[in-house]
């Protein structure tokens, strides 16, 4: 029996599924489709038309969703939107990659894949809709075709990968949001420090690699902002760490001392900085009254991959599978730091993050505005630590039951997810992507 790729399971069902959600899904409710469609729209535009403005287009969202709590959407014509043509006859093409402020980089490449489904779709039929549509499907493509290569690369591995660029990402997948622009640029990242893990030494890396290394570095400057926190993985890296520590162990006793003590010094002026500046013991009873006490229910979707509109035992179905999968398939053998400081990098991004919103926020002692889809990206760094955990317990699960699990699953979540949003947003006419708790 020939072997099942799963390169191949990913392209199919994420192609197929891509396809029926961008027109199960009614326009603009995806989540802030309205902002991105008029960023990705005006990265074409001569004349920058005020119909196709941010106001406009947040307000056509507003309405698409229901309003803020009670998405009744019974009022809205959703037909209108793919029907009714608006007026761009005079709006000409002219390239605009000016910086949306959402990334580091100069300029905005995140809604560029996005940009050309607009286009295309405006040349055709400039109406909301379809403009929308044609973001949907340019965004989606460039979303399957990366991720089908990235996992076609791996030796080992691709059954967890295929569960975590799926289900994770599923609301954005098809949208126009520059969020699926990230998630490739993160997980090009993240894949080329896993084979950078297993080298011990910068001779043995050839100039490709060394400059493929240095591109998906960055992708992630022009990805959101906080994507650079996935440079914390770097001094996890065999080849950074143990020339450092073979030159500390080579050092005279006292001179290792000295260094430690200073070490120490360094560190606590550190943390007094850090602490006039966050106020740490404040952040820390924040962060406690957030996530442990629980004070706002809309926090416990951070532990969550599916949306709220979904049951949350499908979540925790997810997540065994997840593990499952995560321990019994083959995967190489990490260093123990080296494992453990990928994994660490989850926590500072979402530590990260939350001190952003902390900063704009601290009179509060907690708020509900850090969601899981900030987080779920990350969760592909702790890959090293379960390959290298399956290999200590000596766990092997047979290879066709990994992929039947992955893919079972898999389908089952984005299946329930298309019905849900279909059911919702067409049957019960509220917001179909989003359930308020």
């Amino acid at each position: 029996m020939e072997k099942i790729k799963a390169e191949k399971v990913f392209l199919w069902i994420m192609l197929i599924w891509g396809l029926l959600a961008t027109f199960v899904t009614p326009p603009l409710t995806t989540g802030d489709e309205g902002y991105h469609l008029s960023i990705a729209y005006n990265i074409f535009s001569s004349e920058h038309p005020s119909t196709m403005s941010m106001r406009p287009m947040r307000d056509l969202e507003f309405e698409a969703i229901g309003g803020n709590y009670d998405g009744d959407t019974s009022t809205f014509n959703k037909k209108s939107l793919v029907i009714q043509k608006i007026n761009l006859q005079h709006d000409g093409v002219k390239l605009n990659l000016d910086n949306s402020d959402s990334s580091f980089g100069p300029i905005d490449l995140m809604h560029l894949p996005a940009a050309f489904g607009v286009l295309l779709a405006r040349l055709v039929y400039p109406s909301v809709g379809v403009m929308d549509y044609g973001a949907r499907i340019a965004n989606l493509l460039f979303f399957v075709l990366s991720f089908y290569f990235l996992i076609k690369r791996r030796k080992y591995g691709k059954w967890i990968l295929v569960m975590l660029f799926t289900v994770p990402f599923m609301q954005k997948v098809a949208s126009p949001s520059y969020d699926v622009f990230s998630y490739i640029a993160l997980a090009t990242y993240s894949l080329n420090l896993f084979d950078l893990a297993l080298v011990e030494r910068f001779r043995d890396l050839k100039t490709s690699k060394i400059l493929y290394s240095l591109f998906t570095v960055l992708l992630l400057i022009f990805s959101k902002k906080n994507y650079v926190f996935a440079l914390f993985a770097l001094p996890g890296l065999p080849l950074i760490y143990q020339p450092f520590l073979v030159s500390i162990e080579q050092l005279d006793k006292k001179v290792r001392s000295f260094l430690y003590l200073i070490s120490g010094l360094a560190a606590a002026i550190i943390v007094y900085f850090l602490n006039g500046k966050f106020h740490l013991v404040h952040l820390f009873k924040v962060f406690f009254n957030n996530y442990i006490v629980g004070q706002f229910a809309y926090n416990a979707t951070i532990w969550s991959v599916v949306p709220t509109t979904i049951p949350n035992f499908i979540n925790i179905l997810w997540f065994v599978a997840l593990a499952l999968v995560a321990v019994g398939e083959k995967g190489h053998v990490y260093k123990k730091w080296t494992a453990v400081n990928f994994a660490l990098v989850y926590f500072i991004n979402w530590l990260g993050i939350f001190t952003g919103f902390y900063l704009m926020k601290e009179s509060l002692s907690s708020f509900a505005d850090l969601s899981g889809r900030y987080l779920h990206p990350f969760m592909v760094f702790f890959i090293p630590l379960a390959q290298s955990f399956r290999k200590k317990v000596n766990l092997e699960i047979n290879e066709k039951a990994i992929s039947m699990i992955a893919i079972l699953i898999t389908i089952f979540v984005l299946a329930l997810y298309l019905f849900i949003t279909f059911y919702r947003g067409f049957i019960l006419r509220v917001n179909p992507t989003w359930a308020y708790h």
